[in-house]
């Protein structure tokens, strides 16, 4: 799965813990130069990704990601 109409699938997101950082780790396979770190969260982490993959792609105003 990719990116469907605008919107993110999230199977090709990956959330991991890091020991050595103590940190979530979330990354994307279609997106490998991104990656977000949250100390508290693995929801955190990957919501800072998607806003990082959001922020690197043009804006459709017509397609509006919708609140959780």
């Amino acid at each position: 799965m990719g990116n469907v109409g605008g919107t993110l699938c999230l199977s090709s997101f990956h959330v991991y813990w890091s020991s050595d950082d103590e940190v979530f780790v979330a990354h994307s396979d279609r997106h490998p130069g991104l990656v977000a770190r949250d100390e508290w969260s693995s929801l955190a982490a990957m919501e800072t990704l998607i806003d990082l993959i959001e922020r690197q792609r043009p804006h459709d105003h017509s397609v509006d990601r919708s609140a959780a």
